[in-house]
């Protein structure tokens, strides 16, 4: 099946009419980067499919004619960390579905009796879960973190989204062995299947020192004024 997604060397298909993936790939970063950073500028009547789209859009809208629009395509992507093969994201037809489903039990939970630990453990594992989705045909990965950056504020348990800006892409030694996964990598583990023993502990980890950092930050204002 032919990707409509993407130009014959294989490069996505951009508002910008670039044809070289690294070039592509770091006006991207560059124009995502701005647009994270800025979220809060989405309107949030509720955290359902619908934001997710929206926030798809707010990056990706200068880059893609199809931000914020659910793919068409099915996917299947290599993955170093697991190793050589690939999640099992959602088929296009089921996106809506598996989307509403993977929501309505994020917001089911009672997050106001649970510790910091316990908060990053679930939070993970449920945002990993919606991740595991993929609804787009790029951009997955920084729409996730916007979306749980905004539930987390809300929800009375807002993290520090340069905690994992700094970790959106590995980093190798001049040999050419990592150092330090992505993100992404860390979302891969987290949204396994139970029989594949899912490691949510490295995503967990990012999201409680994510949470414990804006808590520090947010006490030191406060005794700034005082």
């Amino acid at each position: 099946m032919k990707d409509p997604y993407v130009l014959e060397n294989g490069v996505l298909i951009n508002k910008l009419g670039l044809s070289d993936n690294d070039i592509l790939r770091q006006a991207e970063a560059d124009i995502g980067f701005l647009k994270l950073i800025n979220v809060d500028a989405v309107d949030i009547r509720a955290f359902d499919t619908n934001v997710i789209k929206q926030i798809h859009k707010h990056i990706f809208g200068e880059i893609y004619d199809w931000a914020g629009e659910y793919r068409t395509v099915p996917l299947y992507k290599t993955e170093r960390i697991i190793p050589g093969i690939s999640i099992s994201y959602s088929d296009p037809k089921n996106i809506e579905k598996d989307l509403k489903q993977r929501l309505n039990e994020l917001n089911s939970i009672a997050w106001q009796n649970l510790d910091t630990h316990k908060i990053a453990e679930l939070f993970a594992r449920e945002i990993a879960l919606i991740w595991r989705v993929h609804p787009f045909r790029d951009g997955n990965t920084r729409t996730m973190l916007s979306f749980a950056f905004l539930y987390a504020k809300e929800h009375g348990f807002p993290f520090d989204m340069e905690t994992f800006t700094r970790q959106l892409n590995r980093e190798y030694t001049e040999d050419g062995r990592i150092t330090r996964y992505s993100v992404r990598d860390k979302f891969v583990l987290a949204s396994l299947d139970d029989k594949d023993y899912p490691e949510v502990i490295h995503l967990a980890g990012v999201f409680e020192k994510a949470i414990e950092k804006q808590k520090e930050e947010t006490s030191q204002n406060r005794r700034n004024t005082i």
